[in-house]
């Protein structure tokens, strides 16, 4: 593969990282209006910790931006006078605004990993068992990614991304956190997947068609982030300057994927879609840890909603009708179920 000069490839990746982190800023706008003040969300206390990684996404991701912008501008404008050009900036990486925006880049990546394994560990009903390999996961991409950005520290004039210092702890921080998160996205997937399984059996195929909507979100969305690492993943071993764009892409799609979950199905483009039918779930919902315990019902009939009815109470309506099955004993959660959406 014929090698791209490492100053077109900088200016490559900081004008895709621009655009992205445009998307990304009508995206968090978008995502703040959901969590805050959407119809949907008038009666709901606010999902603090997603309102919290959403900010915290964005406030990386922008800031891993601006660096870089900054970077763009010495390295191409007042170095251009300089007998290197821009390169005679690009390759000191050791200095502080080079080691800063890897920083940046591990913490993002750390809070985008951690996010997807609390939405794992909502899912399967707060247990912590599901979680203990994602979280050790999670921990040793940790400790490999700060332990490269200590080895931009080190880097001596010469040397480039590539040097061991830095390449044997980025190979494991990419890999791992790549591992990381096929298993959580499948963990996540199987468990809606068996829901809509179970939905399908007791009501009919048709009250599944939500779940199925949620599981493409949750397909969608990890294919997305899973095969922008494994492109990273390879040009970085093949010593690519390639590596840079897509790098630097990931500093904005880490912070993008989560956020559009929480958009699309703010937006009523998944579960929470209204049904005219009060024997299916308004969302996908699954018993915490607290209402595990079941207790016998028994419902016999079709409640049908009119659609000056459906700005009920979605939460109380799930409740009353997640888990039963007509005609028979059939086993139902408590209050305390939690839905997709809220995580």
């Amino acid at each position: 593969m014929k090698q791209l000069p490492l100053d077109t490839a900088i200016f490559a990746s900081l004008w895709v990282e621009t655009f992205l982190n445009g998307l990304f800023t009508v995206l968090f706008s978008i995502c703040v209006w959901v969590l805050l003040y959407s119809k949907r969300r008038a009666r709901k206390q606010v999902n603090k910790p997603l309102l919290i990684a959403a900010i915290v996404t964005y406030t990386l991701s922008t800031g891993h931006v601006i660096t870089d912008f900054v970077r763009g501008v010495v390295a191409f404008i007042n170095y251009k006078d300089n007998a290197e050009g821009a390169l005679g900036y690009l390759a000191q990486l050791w200095t502080w605004s080079n080691v800063f925006r890897e920083a940046i880049y591990v913490t993002n990546n750390v809070v985008a990993d951690s996010l997807v394994v609390y939405r794992c560990y909502v899912v399967w009903g707060n247990s912590i068992k599901i979680i203990i390999v994602p979280v050790i996961m999670l921990l040793g991409s940790t400790i490999c990614g700060y332990a490269a950005v200590y080895g931009f520290s080190t880097v001596t004039p010469g040397e480039d991304v590539f040097v061991s210092a830095i390449a044997d702890w980025g190979t494991a921080l990419f890999s791992i956190s790549l591992s990381t998160n096929i298993t959580v996205t499948s963990l996540i997937a199987g468990r809606i997947w068996w829901v809509s399984r179970q939905t399908s059996q007791v009501l009919g195929a048709k009250h599944s068609r939500k779940y199925s909507q949620a599981l493409e979100i949750v397909i969608e969305s990890g294919a997305i982030f899973a095969v922008t690492q494994l492109i990273l993943l390879v040009l970085y071993v093949l010593r690519h300057n390639a590596q840079y764009i897509v790098f630097d892409s990931m500093a904005q799609i880490m912070g993008i994927v989560p956020t559009l979950i929480i958009v699309r199905i703010g937006l009523g483009m998944s579960a929470e879609a209204h049904t005219n039918y009060g024997t299916t779930l308004n969302k996908i919902s699954f018993s915490s840890a607290e209402a595990r315990r079941p207790h016998p019902v028994r419902v016999n009939k079709t409640v049908e909603i009119t659609d000056d009815q459906r700005e009920v109470d979605l939460d109380e309506f799930e409740t009353r009708t997640s888990g039963t099955k007509v005609g028979q004993d059939y086993y139902m959660p408590k209050r305390g179920q939690q839905s997709l959406s809220e995580v």
